[in-house]
């Protein structure tokens, strides 16, 4: 590979639209992304999302991850071309981890018949501010850390099991926080001993376990004061990706910016610089997902890095190794069946209607 598709391996992108247009064709050939990212407005059918996914393939000298926020409730990407999923609070009620199984059996159903690989969830965050505007209401597996473990553990499980891989986030751990990472850098205060016992755990348990081992995680835009005196975002500490991540808690896996055109980031000021310091923070992609103008800047910036030496081979070479490890545990991509996909829909809709029901008689 060349310099440029070396690095184009350490992003994961959006794309602009719904089909393979000439700007987006360009964009795919010219990055070579190691990562695609779709959202609503790449959603128009099941039959033309199966075809969009397909098509990038054919457009990425290596097999992308092609992955999507499909957590349910509030974060429910498939809503827009099918059944609504339901949120993760609703499925933990009732505390039957057949149920949370269930839960991510259902979600590798639909993604693999849609060309998905990769699905960004479970949210690992520890619910300790209910109703603050973190962008996180809704969205957890729990109060505690025996919750999150069990709950998200048995998701994990029935989402890999199904052929799709999971990606916890937000690490080290969102929960305390009260601001909105899309919009300003959220502070977390917690002590660090507080957060090895209690944000931590489901990282350090669920990194390690056989059926439902994660391998993939994403950090987070938050300053931490625990671990860095400096205001500056997980992201791009080195303290919290690479101390903490990997020397600490031995993580081998692959690890994952959260989307670098969010306000914790773009307030910083230049993007490209801020691209390349969490490559050297230890991330091994980042997600830049919104704009085809960033996508191409972030690249640039990588490029620039690899051939100044800022960026060393050394570190290329460890973070192509744990990308392709994880590309190599990829399930082959399933050719579109629309009954495959409508069973999936009555199958969602039948467990929708089983949750609703346990609730009503509760």
């Amino acid at each position: 590979m060349t310099i440029e598709e070396r690095m184009g391996q350490f992003l994961f992108i959006g794309i602009p639209g719904p089909a393979i247009d000439s700007e987006t064709r360009e964009l795919l050939v010219e990055t070579q992304p190691g990562g695609v990212i779709l959202f609503a407005r790449n959603l128009e059918s099941a039959e033309q999302v199966a075809d969009l996914n397909a098509r990038v393939r054919t457009l990425t000298r290596i097999q992308p991850l092609i992955s999507i926020d499909q957590e349910g409730g509030v974060v429910d990407r498939l809503k827009a071309i099918g059944e609504s999923m339901p949120a993760a609070p609703l499925v933990c009620a009732p505390e039957d981890v057949s149920l949370t199984n269930r839960y991510g059996a259902l979600a590798a159903e639909m993604l693999r018949a849609l060309g998905f690989n990769l699905n960004f969830a479970p949210v690992l965050d520890l619910e300790v501010h209910p109703d603050a505007d973190n962008a996180l209401k809704g969205r957890y597996f729990g109060k505690t850390t025996a919750e999150v473990v069990r709950f998200a553990g048995s998701y994990v499980e029935g989402l890999q099991t199904g052929g799709v891989l999971a990606c916890g986030k937000h690490f080290p751990g969102l929960g305390d926080s009260t601001v909105d990472s899309h919009k300003s850098l959220p502070t977390v205060d917690r002590p660090g001993d507080v957060l090895r016992m209690q944000d931590l755990l489901p990282y350090a348990e669920l990194t390690t376990r056989l059926n439902s081992r994660l391998d993939v995680i994403m950090i987070a835009h938050a300053w931490f004061s625990a671990f860095d005196s400096e205001r500056i975002p997980a992201s791009l500490s080195p303290s919290v990706t690479t101390t903490l991540l990997r020397d600490e808690m031995e993580f081998k896996g692959l690890a994952i910016s959260d989307d670098m055109e969010m306000g914790a980031i773009t307030e910083m000021g230049d993007f490209g610089e801020a691209c390349v310091r969490a490559i050297e923070a230890g991330n091994d992609q980042i997600l830049v997902c919104q704009t085809p103008d960033k996508v191409r800047e972030a690249h640039e910036a990588l490029v620039r890095a690899a051939e100044s030496g800022r960026i060393s081979p050394a570190r290329r070479k460890r973070g192509l190794d744990r990308i392709a490890r994880v590309k190599s545990m990829l399930a082959v991509p399933l050719s579109f069946n629309e009954g495959t996909w409508m069973r999936a829909q009555e199958k969602l809709a039948g467990f929708t209607a089983q949750l609703q029901a346990a609730g009503a008689h509760a």
